[in-house]
């Protein structure tokens, strides 16, 4: 009988090692998806929503060196490296996104952003953003989703950001 208890200690004390073990990993699991997805949303609400009064007041000055700066200030910190932030500017996604929606007299508000990681290796994630604009003064306005693909390193930094805002970025060219 003494036999039998000692078994029993023992399958239970593996079993309880075992469940915390589970439980810390998925903490840890959860805690490296929530810093990248603190990222990535940090990012997107930062090229979706405004123009700020700021960025409207570089565009109107035509200061290219103040709109390099303004970007550096705002997007550089996430990116991987000096490559990725550069091709990241390269295809208009940080304040060159909003250079239409000034000239035409938008207003852009991020309402949502949904995620969802890859079955990849990487870390990558597919995102849609909710994107409500309206012409400035107007009480209309109308909500698109802009989707695409984030890539991440184990820094949480972004190392590749594809936005596919094609159709999107023609709804302020009138």
């Amino acid at each position: 009988m003494k036999k039998q208890w000692q078994s029993f200690y023992v399958v239970t004390f593996i079993t309880i090692i075992l469940l915390v073990l589970v439980a810390c990993n998925e903490k840890t699991e959860t805690k490296y998806q929530d810093e990248n997805l603190v990222t990535i949303e940090t990012v997107l609400n930062q090229a979706f929503t405004g123009p700020s009064d700021e960025l409207k007041q570089i565009v109107d000055s035509k200061g290219l060196e103040d709109l390099v700066q303004y970007d550096e200030n705002f997007y550089k910190d996430y990116f991987a490296d000096e490559s990725s932030y550069l091709e990241f500017v390269k295809n208009n996604y940080g304040s060159g996104f909003m250079i239409e929606p000034i000239r035409n007299g938008y207003e852009l508000k991020v309402n949502n952003i949904e995620y969802e990681k890859t079955e990849s290796n990487e870390i990558i994630y597919n995102f849609a953003v909710e994107i409500q604009y309206r012409k400035e003064g107007s009480k209309k306005s109308a909500v698109e989703v802009v989707k695409g693909q984030a890539n991440l390193n184990k820094e949480h930094k972004i190392e590749d950001l594809l936005i596919h805002d094609k159709e999107f970025h023609s709804l302020f060219n009138n």
